[in-house]
């Protein structure tokens, strides 16, 4: 019992000192036409920023509508919104919370089918928000509410 209750605490502590990759991982996701879209496929020349969300969650759903009615300050990023979700809640999703948003040209929506995203990018809650420089570069994560907010005062410099 002494040994198995010193696994688990190990366990804990080596999980609460892991942090987000500071550099943007390899990946492989799906776009909702079934599609795979890794890293290789970013658009290069342009922040980005991956936005992995719950449809059911309620501070997803704040935070997506916060930046929907914000859209014009994140025009010039590259927006990458991954969820857990089955394909067919997700366009109910934008249309009650953040309507046209999942529209925009620089909007892709990503499933995460293979649930590689938690245990590649180690984000904490959700919404969890990371935003890369051009040359992929982590400058700012956030989980949990406030995250929009706190993007704006980035991508604004």
């Amino acid at each position: 019992m002494k040994i198995f209750l010193s696994i688990i605490i190990l366990f804990i502590g080596l999980q609460a000192k892991a942090q987000q990759p500071t550099l943007l991982p390899q990946f492989t996701f799906y776009k909702l036409d079934g599609k795979a879209f890794s890293n290789k496929d970013i658009k290069q020349g342009k922040k980005n920023l991956l936005i992995l969300f719950d449809c059911t969650c309620e501070h997803c759903q704040r935070e997506t509508a916060l930046l929907n009615k914000n859209y014009a300050s994140f025009k010039n990023v590259n927006i990458y919104m991954i969820t857990l979700d089955e394909a067919y809640i997700i366009p109910q999703f934008f249309n009650s919370y953040a309507k046209g948003l999942n529209t925009k040209p620089n909007v892709t929506v990503l499933q995460d089918r293979n649930h590689t995203f938690i245990p590649t990018f180690l984000p904490t809650k959700y919404p969890a928000m990371f935003l890369y420089s051009a040359t992929g570069k982590l400058q700012l994560y956030n989980s949990g509410d406030g995250g929009i907010k706190k993007l704006l005062t980035v991508v604004n410099k």
